[in-house]
């Protein structure tokens, strides 16, 4: 995973960030909120795909949250 920065809203426009650039121009993302979180995944977004990435974005948070519970003991 590459973190690319901060999208921000500009006059009803989601603007994305600088390193976001590299993508070819006019390339085209699906767009999927989980968990409050927006994820951009290029197509085609079908819905096995969905659910595989869904079960790794809840597998990592959930052992993001067992290695934070560990380091406040």
């Amino acid at each position: 995973m590459r973190y690319l920065g901060i999208a921000r809203k500009e006059r009803d426009h989601v603007v994305m960030p600088d390193a976001f650039r590299e993508v070819e121009e006019g390339s085209v993302y699906e767009v999927v909120e989980i968990g409050g979180d927006f994820l951009l995944v290029p197509p085609p977004l079908n819905r096995e795909r969905l659910a595989r990435i869904e079960r790794l974005v809840n597998r990592s948070i959930e052992e993001h949250r067992k290695t934070l519970e560990g380091l406040a003991r």
